[in-house]
């Protein structure tokens, strides 16, 4: 016991408890311990903040539902796939959007899908919409997604899907049929981590989407504008929100490890 309590603690606990402390936790406590009463009323009884909020959830909802779509398409790719020039292509810039400036993906979809392109969409084409947000979000998240399905699939034993070839059923209704079930946990982990992601997306959703307040506006970018007109409370009352948001989606995940488990 006296060994135990003489421990030497090592450097890298040194470092890593203050650092951690700083960088990570006393950002978080600040925007906790600069929450007023008067702020949290007056963002409260916002109509634009409440609208904020609903796009935000519905645009991150249907944003992690396209990730997760495309994430399971590729997770087919990874499996039975592998030596196609598609899967090469898919797997090397599955990562680009997370390596890109968001402000570049944002204008990237602008350009792709915007007046230019989509003109007979209507007069801005598919941009500064509620799809716009979704397109955006779901640019952003889908790496996310993909990432964790493939690991996903690389807990499933492959003598399993083996079994279903060797018994008649294609690789398609394999997949349907043995892979996507087990694959139940990792699908929810995808799920919920694109929405995370999805939530948390500033610029691109701006580039791409706009921000109207009562129309395209988010969370995020309802922060941004509050700090612009000078309503700090606002804003942080907002900010608190998000964090609440996030702090739900973490212990989700958690919880959810520890059921699997």
């Amino acid at each position: 016991m006296a060994g135990n309590l003489m421990r030497k603690v090592s450097l890298i606990e040194l470092l890593f408890v203050p650092f951690f402390l700083l960088l990570i936790v006393y950002p978080i406590a600040a925007i906790i311990f600069n929450l007023t009463p008067a702020g949290i009323a007056k963002t409260f009884a916002d109509p634009l903040f409440w609208t904020s909020v609903g796009s935000t959830i519905l645009t991150a909802f249907f944003a992690a539902l396209m990730g997760l779509a495309l994430a399971l398409g590729f997770g087919y790719y990874y499996i039975f796939r592998k030596g196609t020039v598609m899967y090469r292509v898919a797997d090397f810039l599955n990562d680009l959007p997370i390596a890109l400036p968001h402000t570049v993906a944002g204008l990237a979809l602008l350009l792709a899908f915007g007046r230019k392109a989509f003109g007979f969409a209507g007069p801005t084409g598919l941009a500064f919409t509620l799809f716009a947000v979704t397109l955006a979000m779901f640019f952003v998240s889908y790496p996310l997604a993909a990432r964790t399905i493939a690991s996903g699939a690389d807990e499933i034993e492959r003598e399993v899907i083996d079994v279903a070839r060797t018994l008649g059923d294609s690789t398609t209704r394999a997949y349907q049929r043995v892979v996507i079930p087990l694959m139940g946990e990792g699908i929810i982990s995808a799920f919920i981590l694109s929405f995370s992601r999805s939530i948390s997306e500033f610029a691109a959703v701006i580039m791409f989407g706009g921000n109207v307040p009562g129309q395209t506006q988010v969370l995020a970018s309802y922060v941004f504008t509050k700090v612009e007109e000078g309503e700090v409370a606002m804003a942080v009352t907002a900010s608190a929100f998000c964090i609440l948001i996030a702090l739900f989606l973490v212990v989700g995940l958690r919880m959810r490890g520890k059921f699997h488990a």
